[in-house]
């Protein structure tokens, strides 16, 4: 019997904007960051930084199960440009890297505020997240002014336990903290690699969220293509 349904985070409950704008906005708010410190770096320079991060922080993620944590991205994103900071100054860098969600807040994905309502009225719901950038504490102040925060009766956040999807370790630490056996609980996601590899070594079903995928998963116990199929499924 089903008692626990878990939600990813990104491109599931809230969608990863797409658009250049924000990362032109993010390198020119840590560019000046730098330059406050009396750093002076090209933007190319920092662009390129990242994108070696966030690849080197995926594939940490994914082959080791592990989170390399926000203040992990600004060490590698500083030791490449071959900047080393004080604490103050770091601090001060490390707030430009990490809270730019703030200024450029990302859009719920559609059917979020529909389905949780009454999925909430059912069951447990807990966020299963891979946080990257953003630290956890942010992430929960988004969904805390957007309202939906309290649908959920666990968050959890890989910058904080440092386990990562697909490792099962998040998945059992969340199934515990639901108070749910691995049978008794479903995991929605995007990410076939990370959600539905990972639910279905905790024993969960996995419902992967494909909406521009005709095939079918070979793995995944149920695919839909809108949030919205969940109040049916479920």
């Amino acid at each position: 019997m089903l008692k626990a349904i878990t939600f990813d985070f990104w491109d599931t409950l809230y969608k990863i904007p797409k658009h250049e704008g924000v990362f032109k906005h993010r390198v020119a708010v840590f560019q000046e960051a730098l330059r406050a410190t009396g750093h002076e770096v090209d933007t190319e320079s920092i662009r390129e930084a990242f994108y070696d991060c966030w690849q080197y922080a995926n594939h940490y993620q994914i082959e080791c199960g592990l989170d390399l944590t926000p203040r992990g991205h600004l060490e590698f994103v500083l030791r490449q440009l071959g900047i080393d900071l004080g604490m103050a100054d770091w601090k001060k860098a490390y707030q430009a890297y990490t809270t730019i969600r703030r200024e450029c807040p990302p859009p719920l994905n559609d059917g979020v505020r529909e389905v949780l309502p009454v999925l909430a009225g059912r069951y447990k719901l807990g966020v299963i997240c891979n946080t990257g950038v953003s630290p956890g504490i942010l992430l929960r102040e988004l969904m805390q002014k957007d309202g939906i925060l309290d649908y959920f009766t666990v968050t959890v956040f890989s910058d904080e336990v440092r386990w990562a999807k697909p490792n099962i370790k998040i998945f059992e630490h969340t199934l515990e903290k639901l108070g749910v056996l691995g049978s008794e609980a479903a995991h929605v996601g995007d990410n076939s690699a990370t959600d539905v590899v990972g639910a279905k070594a905790a024993g969960m079903t996995a419902v992967w969220l494909a909406p521009e995928v005709d095939e079918l998963s070979a793995q995944a116990d149920q695919q839909i293509r809108g949030l919205a199929e969940l109040t049916s499924l479920f």
